[in-house]
Formats: C-alpha cells, structure tokens, sequence
C-alpha cells in the first residue's frame, strides 16, 4: 500500500510530502521491514504524481521482491530550480540552467536522518539498525545517494545511485570523499548510460569522474556493483528497467 503524509522540516524551513510504500500486511504480520529512503519520492510509485507524467513503477517491483521492504520517499521542492539546490552536496553553477546553486544537501540529509528517520522508526515496524537502512536515487538523487553513503555512513549501509548528476560538482565530490570516514560494511550500485547526456563526449565525462569516485570508495572498503548502460537514457522508464536490479542488490 502507499501512504502519503506531510511532515515539517526545520532543516529546510517547508513542510515535505512523503510518499511512502507499506507492505500490504504490515499490521497484522507483526514483522519489521528494512527501509529504503528515496529522492523524488513523487515519481516513484503513480504516473499521475510524477514530475513527467511517467513514474517509476516501483509497486510492481517491490511485490515481486523475495524479501519485503518498505520505501519512504521525499518529494522535492517544485518551485523553480530550487531542486537543484535541495539535492546539491557542495555549491556548484551549471551553465544550462544558468545560474550558481548553493547546495543545500546537507540540510536534506539533516532532514531525512535527523526527522524523517526518527519519524518513521517511531511509527512503523521498521528494522531501523544501519545494515538494514538504504538510500537511493536518481539524477540529482543519485548524487545525494552517493554523499549518504560516504558522508552519513554511520546511518546508511547501501545506496542505489542511477544517474547521478556528477559533473557540475565533480571538484568537490571528488575531493570530500577522499577525506570522508566511512563506516563499513558498505555497498553502492552505480548505474549510468551512454545517451543520457547531449553528446559522447558527456558520457565519456561522466565515466571519467564516476570511475575515479569508484576507485576512491574502493580504497576505504565499500563494494561496488557496476551497471553501465549501452544504450541508457536519463529518464524514469531506464530507471524502472533496472528496479529488479538495484533492489535486489540493496536486499541481498
């Protein structure tokens, strides 16, 4: 089932939509549920809710899941490009959609570990132990999943990143990452495709910076999966293609 609620950030100063997925027997089964935190939490589940017209039609994923899960996901912001700013780590300007962006990522994470989290351990059967508490995302979402995983690991054990939105911030997220203390046992799915940007030249970019992150998490421990796609586009169809993937690597 999906269950949406607002809940109050202090961190970010508005009121944030939750869209949250509950196993259907969640009540009765007197189980508890690993948690999955997403970005973008309006275009996960409903056409209808998402950004494009297009979700990604994660209830029919998560039914045929061997293990059940549940999945908090985060609406953004929809007022200009003041999402950009929500799911930016580190500061950073991007001619295309010219302007400089502060980067308020690290009051989104505030939010999601120190409300959000707490919220949903207080009124659900969650397992809230970090082993059992992942963060995942795409574009902008996919680049928050990977500063989690380094910069909050003490909450967060996996991330699913898919098409993370690496280069206008590669400076910084190259360098705070070499530095940051991760915790271990981790694990990150890295996904990202060859027609996602304007031209090759884009996708061999990427590839550049992805790869020397790879390496550099590596080094401090953290597993990777990679899952570069040939023909992979930026859009939530590619996303939901790659559902079964990521969430049984996040399961297993």
């Amino acid at each position: 089932m999906i269950t949406k609620f607002d809940l109050y950030s202090d961190q970010l100063h508005r009121s944030v939509m939750i869209h949250m997925y509950l196993p259907d027997d969640y009540i009765s089964s007197q189980n508890r549920y690993p948690v999955l935190y997403m970005f973008d939490g309006h275009n996960l589940f409903f056409d209808e809710d998402a950004t494009y017209g297009r979700s990604w039609r994660l209830l029919n994923h998560l039914y045929q899941l061997p293990q059940e899960i549940m999945v908090v996901g985060l609406e953004c912001t929809h007022e200009g490009n003041e999402r950009l700013s929500e799911y930016a780590p580190y500061p950073f300007y991007d001619p295309e959609y010219d302007g400089a962006f502060p980067g308020k990522g690290r009051q989104t994470m505030d939010f999601i570990v120190q409300t959000l989290k707490p919220y949903i351990d207080t009124h659900f059967p969650t397992r809230p132990e970090r082993s059992k508490t992942w963060i995942g995302g795409s574009s902008c979402g996919g680049l928050m999943a990977i500063y989690a995983l380094y910069a909050y690991s003490h909450v967060f054990s996996k991330a699913a990143a898919l098409s993370p939105y690496v280069l206008p911030s590669q400076s910084s997220l190259l360098y705070h990452s070499a530095r940051a203390r991760v915790k271990l046992p981790g694990s990150l799915y890295l996904s990202w495709g060859a027609r996602e940007g304007n031209t090759g030249h884009e996708f061999i970019q990427e590839t550049r910076v992805l790869t020397t992150l790879a390496n550099i998490l590596l080094k401090k421990g953290i597993k990777l999966q990679f899952d570069v796609q040939r023909e992979g586009e930026h859009c939530e169809a590619q996303w939901e293609a790659l559902a079964d993937t990521f969430l049984r690597f996040l399961i297993k």
